[in-house]
């Protein structure tokens, strides 16, 4: 499905309808779409029985059993999803609005162009997958959570509206909102036949549609029908680079390393246009203001044990005579703690990345000036063997020896959402 969907992206042009202004600074808050097109999350009860389709209900309640799942606690979550996702439904007919409901493997491009206003019903990873393939600015993305019991919804409307879209529509339809940005990052590829790269949807890996023992396996080369662009690796040209737009925006994160955690990924990195630093780590996180309070802050942020400690070699190396156990080291931990925390995070809408360099190695050989840090443009190039570039954990490109990826932020590639009033 993947293919299929970003070759088709590759080779269309976007067409839009939509019912705002382009000027981002200027939209008024003016919500009349006329058809909307829904994405809907898979829940898990439907994740195993598209894994299973053979087995009964009875052989799947035995099935969960035996790997210590409960059947009927799936099956619960799985009716509140239904539920909530027919109260948007049913919210937005109710007004007149024409509505479709998909999930990701028919979440096509034609879809895409033929609504008004994308929503996601959900968590977080269906608003990721459903801005993934939105290009333009214009077309909105609202984001419903389905299940706010089990899932944060960082990205969607605030949770007391889960079951109860029909209020947040009628403040949508008043005007009563204000049009968030998020800035998302564009990815250009430059290398030997980039061009012909299919990407792996890491949920089909998840269904077994694909062998998780190799996704990147060139599989197009072994078929005589395909384009006539493809050719055999004997015939293909020694010097054919190419550089291409993937047709797909990051809105959290980057991932760049390779595909095994338990191999070390080889690289060469330039931030800001600076001299190219060969490193060798667990892999590259490149991440947007919006994805600066997710994996990014979890891998650089203090805990609250790590500053006790250091506070205490602190008061060691400066003679201080301050008790580490008292209430004083106890409230400046903690002060320094969020303060370090909270400087790792930046707002959605401002125009750079920050990038980290995940258990850098460093020793005579190798070395890490800034093992993390802000960007307007960074540029990687692979020395790997067997290497992805991920792209908000949906969507993963091969990304070996040679290849080389430019990751910005352009005003035009901002994603438009919404905060309610």
């Amino acid at each position: 499905m993947a293919r299929l969907f970003l070759r088709c992206m590759y080779r269309n042009k976007m067409f839009e309808r939509t019912f705002c202004s382009q000027n981002a600074s200027n939209d008024p808050p003016v919500f009349r779409p006329e058809k909307v097109l829904v994405v809907s999350k898979m829940s898990r009860y439907e994740f195993e029985k598209h894994k299973q389709p053979y087995l009964s209900e009875d052989e799947l309640r035995r099935r969960l059993a035996a790997r210590g799942s409960n059947y009927e606690g799936l099956m619960k979550r799985h009716k509140i999803h239904t539920r909530n996702l027919e109260s948007v439904t049913e919210a937005l007919r109710s007004h007149g609005v024409e509505v479709k409901v998909v999930q990701k493997h028919e979440y096509t491009p034609e879809k895409v162009n033929w609504a008004d206003v994308i929503m996601s019903a959900g968590g977080d990873g269906t608003f990721l997958m459903a801005a993934s393939h939105i290009l333009t600015r214009k077309k909105p993305l609202i984001g419903v959570n389905t299940d706010p019991s089990r899932s944060e919804g960082f990205l969607c409307l605030p949770k007391e509206f889960s079951g109860k879209f029909s209020r947040a529509l009628d403040r949508l339809l008043a005007g009563k909102f204000r049009w968030r940005w998020r800035n998302r990052i564009r990815i250009t590829l430059e290398g030997y036949q980039v061009s012909l790269i299919d990407p792996v949807d890491l949920d089909d890996l998840e269904l077994g549609a694909q062998d998780h023992l190799g996704p990147h396996r060139d599989y197009r080369y072994q078929s005589e029908s395909d384009d006539e662009r493809l050719l055999n690796p004997s015939e293909r040209p020694l010097d054919a680079t190419e550089t291409t737009v993937l047709p797909i925006r990051a809105l959290n994160e980057i991932f760049i390393g390779e595909t095994r955690a338990s191999r070390t990924s080889y690289y060469e990195l330039s931030v800001d246009g600076r001299r190219w630093e060969k490193q060798k780590s667990s892999g590259l996180t490149v991440c947007t203001g919006t994805g600066s309070s997710s994996w990014s802050l979890h891998i650089n942020q203090l805990t609250y044990q790590s500053t006790r400690e250091i506070l205490r070699i602190v008061n060691e190396e400066t003679n201080s005579r301050v008790s580490v156990d008292s209430d004083v080291i106890t409230r400046v931990a903690d002060r320094v703690m969020r303060r370090y925390n909270n400087s790792l995070m930046f707002d959605a809408s401002e125009p750079k990345m920050t990038y980290t360099v995940r258990d850098p190695i460093i020793n005579g050989v190798f070395s890490v000036k800034n093992p993390r840090g802000f960007a307007k443009r960074i540029t990687v190039r692979s020395r790997c063997w067997d290497a992805c570039l991920a792209v908000d954990g949906g969507f993963s490109f091969q990304f070996n020896d040679g290849a080389m990826a430019s990751l910005e932020i352009l005003p035009e590639d901002a994603l438009r959402t919404v905060i309610l009033d």
